[in-house]
């Protein structure tokens, strides 16, 4: 349990840390500004669209994860996970789906359109996980599967996250002088509490539903303000570059 609560602290550690990165109205829960009509507005509605599309790479290697814990069960046990399994294919593939059409349209999309987009996905993916979580409990999967499926969706998202990353420090290239250390910081900073928040997951040792769904939480709180923080740096450089 002792460990467990260093994971769950470890990992809402990200969420304040992020939000040190961003401005203080972010960081006091204030609700991020509204989306600007700027020169840039194309790139950032595709890139809003390009982040749910992340998503397939965790539901990829989740679903991996599962195939092979299921390829050890036998008889009626081996049957249910597989049309549980089936279930969660069938949900990646929708959401696959949806995720396409987005992209393929977001170019020409109002930010109104953006948005009710990824309503659609962030409910398609809601659907995904709690599928996968039901499964996870119904099946009694034991603490290595656990961690695995988090594992996997971590390295995942990971990868997305340092391409965002990487993303924000070829725009912060173009910045003078006078502004790039103070920006560069800030994405410095960024790039160290995801480390954190990879090398903190090593430790999960409980797999009680609680333990699992506070982690998860404290994870899915990270994500979001992640995305948030990215957005205030992107909008930096941008002002930055004018």
């Amino acid at each position: 349990m002792k460990n467990m609560r260093s994971i769950i602290a470890g990992l809402a550690f990200l969420v304040p840390a992020l939000a040190f990165v961003a401005p203080r109205a972010l960081a006091e829960g204030a609700a991020p500004p509204a989306p600007t009509q700027d020169v840039d507005k194309t790139s950032a509605a595709r890139q809003a669209i390009q982040w749910t599309q992340d998503r397939l790479a965790e539901a990829d290697a989740t679903i991996a994860v599962l195939e092979r814990n299921a390829a050890a069960l036998t008889g009626e046990a081996r049957a249910k996970a597989d049309a549980a399994i089936k279930t969660l294919r069938e949900q990646r593939d929708a959401y696959r789906a949806q995720a396409d059409a987005a992209m393929a349209n977001a170019k020409s999309w109002t930010d109104a359109q953006v948005r009710v987009a990824q309503e659609k996905l962030d409910s398609s993916w809601a659907a995904f996980q709690s599928a996968r979580d039901s499964y996870l409990d119904a099946a009694k999967v034991d603490l290595a599967t656990r961690r695995a499926v988090l594992q996997v969706e971590l390295e995942a998202r990971r990868t997305a996250w340092l391409q965002s990353i990487e993303d924000l420090r070829t725009r912060a290239d173009k910045v003078g002088a006078d502004q790039r250390a103070a920006i560069e910081a800030r994405i410095a900073a960024l790039k160290s509490q995801v480390d954190e928040a990879q090398a903190r997951l090593a430790r999960l040792e409980e797999a009680s539903s609680t333990a699992w769904k506070a982690v998860q939480q404290s994870y899915a709180d990270a994500r979001t303000l992640f995305y948030e923080t990215y957005r205030s740096i992107r909008k930096a450089i941008d002002d930055a570059t004018k």
